[in-house]
């Protein structure tokens, strides 16, 4: 489903590392069972895994989810080329990047399920804000005709968009989980990425609203809002691993 090119996953994967919750990430690997099998979905060229992997035990396993076979070439082994709209596979704990901003509440509703009762770290999920420096007037019309775009089909039903945060959290809480959720905003000096980060946004708010022709300067910095959100089981502790 991811749609993504490689170039693109490369070109933000140094801006992913940096906004992370670290923090998150080190409580996410003290409450893995013994042995556990990681499930990284939508993992595409891997960058959470690379991020991830030094944080977790050294008998944890991580293997990539994706149903792009051209990106998990990139990604580390072992690799699983699946769709996400099919099953999603069984796993002692599951973990994303940029991810269930795409998905609709159904479908997360699906992967809580399939997770109940086992560590979740979702990370770097839109939450809607977003500031150009400098600020320029016709700022406004874009970003909201950009989260208009966002919660577009994207493969998954009708996605979420920035609402996914504050949607996982509130499904999460309501299963049993304890939920920690921190910012891992995007701050971008004006550069490549924020470029191509800009760009994607006029292109997609021309998409929903084809009268927002005036010119829209894209070589600015960016701070694009995101959120982290690790889910835990009560009494989280490493046991045996259920696999």
């Amino acid at each position: 489903m991811s749609g993504f090119s490689a170039d693109w996953l490369a070109l933000r994967e140094p801006a992913d590392a940096q906004a992370r919750a670290a923090d998150l990430a080190g409580r996410f690997a003290r409450a893995l069972p013994r042995k556990a099998r990681i499930a990284d979905l939508g993992a595409g060229a891997g960058s959470m895994g690379r991020w991830l992997a030094p944080f977790l035990p050294k008998d944890a396993r991580l293997f990539s989810v994706d149903g792009d076979a051209a990106l998990l070439v990139h990604s580390a082994p072992p690799r699983l080329r699946r769709s996400l709209g099919a099953a999603i596979p069984r796993a002692d704990a599951y973990v994303s990047s940029a991810l269930i901003d795409l998905v609709s509440v159904g479908w997360l509703r699906k992967l809580l399920r399939a997770a109940r009762g086992r560590p979740v770290l979702m990370c770097l999920a839109v939450d809607g804000r977003h500031g150009a420096r400098p600020a320029h007037p016709r700022d406004p019309a874009f970003f909201a005709a950009f989260a208009r775009h966002q919660r577009r089909w994207k493969g998954l039903g009708a996605a979420l968009g920035p609402d996914a945060p504050l949607a996982l959290a509130r499904e999460a809480r309501r299963l049993g989980w304890t939920v920690h959720a921190r910012r891992s905003d995007w701050v971008l000096p004006a550069g490549d990425l924020a470029r191509a980060t800009l760009e994607g946004i006029a292109h997609a708010a021309r998409e929903v609203q084809p009268g927002l022709t005036a010119a829209w300067p894209v070589g600015r910095g960016l701070t694009v809002g995101h959120a982290d959100v690790l889910l835990l089981p009560h009494r989280c502790r490493r046991t045996a691993s259920r696999a």
